[in-house]
């Protein structure tokens, strides 16, 4: 079992007990201080060694995003696992959402069935609710129902919840397993039809973002999704040297993209690029892409 602390509590008491060891140490023969120090160390075993059951990891879902690629008309059954960690019986229920992804990549959670994209009134759990005793696992059935004549793609949120939640918990689309501290994961479902429009996303307006905060040069770029599917995409950046034509590449960036929504994507260029004046490239792919897409600036790095 697993187990987290307050770190910012720990080094204050570790501060103070530093204190009152040079104290004891100007005056050994106190035996009060001697006291009051051993108390406080019981203390600290008593508060930061021993196990916080409060804080233990509670429970797992895995996989965290379920893709479905269907023909219209069609349905598709995938699997996704539960297992309780915690020392006690817990009741799980599941619920769909929607949400949708802003311009500058944050996400907005909307009522299942309230949004045009909405994944969730084709969706049917099995079960949808689920008790587990500890370290039980459980299988839930995901059917997706896909109606005749639909070509757009379906996207939603598959929320596992205990009774006791407190707080929300989002599991990283780049996971394969979710892990709470607090009582709910999130996974991801998406849907793309297996046969229609084949995808497009385009790139463009590279420019720089000045920030004083940032020890590395930041730029952005405009990812726009005119078409009908879900389109998983790479950017990165690339810096030509005008001087000697040696070419830098650096950290790609995945992004989700989503149909006919724009987003903007934030590159970072180290300093550890040479001095020199650069073409800079952002470059963006994806499958199904019979090319790699960019956008370019001239820049001086001094």
């Amino acid at each position: 079992m697993q187990y987290q602390y307050n770190w910012d509590i720990v080094v204050k008491f570790i501060v103070y007990i530093c204190r009152v060891h040079q104290n004891c140490k100007a005056k050994l023969t106190n035996l009060n201080i001697m006291k009051q120090l051993l108390i406080i160390l019981s203390a600290a075993l008593f508060l930061f060694v021993l196990p916080l059951d409060l804080k233990s990891q509670e429970f797992e879902v895995a996989p965290v995003r379920l893709n479905f690629n269907i023909a219209p008309g069609e349905s598709q059954v995938q699997s996704v696992t539960i297992k309780n960690h915690a020392n006690r019986k817990q009741t799980f229920s599941l619920r769909m959402q929607d949400y949708l992804i802003q311009r500058d990549g944050s996400m907005e959670r909307l009522p299942a069935g309230s949004t045009q994209s909405s994944i969730s009134n084709w969706v049917n759990l099995n079960p949808s609710f689920v008790e587990l005793q500890p370290n039980e696992s459980a299988n839930i059935q995901v059917n997706i129902q896909a109606p005749t004549e639909n070509y757009s793609a379906k996207w939603g949120i598959l929320s596992f919840t205990t009774a006791e939640e407190q707080t929300a918990f989002t599991a990283d689309m780049d996971f394969q397993t979710g892990i709470s501290l607090s009582g709910r994961i999130d996974i991801f479902l998406f849907y793309n039809p297996a046969t229609g429009d084949p995808g497009r996303v385009e790139i463009g307006n590279l420019q720089e973002n000045h920030r004083a905060n940032s020890e590395d040069r930041v730029f952005t770029v405009n990812i726009d999704n005119p078409g009908e599917r879900i389109v998983n995409c790479k950017v990165f950046l690339i810096a030509s040297d005008l001087e000697t034509g040696e070419e830098y590449k650096f950290r790609t960036v995945d992004v989700v993209s989503y149909p006919q929504t724009a987003r903007v994507v934030e590159l970072s260029l180290p300093q550890t690029l040479p001095t020199g004046r650069y073409a800079l490239a952002a470059i963006l792919d994806y499958p199904g892409s019979t090319s790699l897409k960019g956008a370019q600036i001239i820049i001086n790095v001094d």
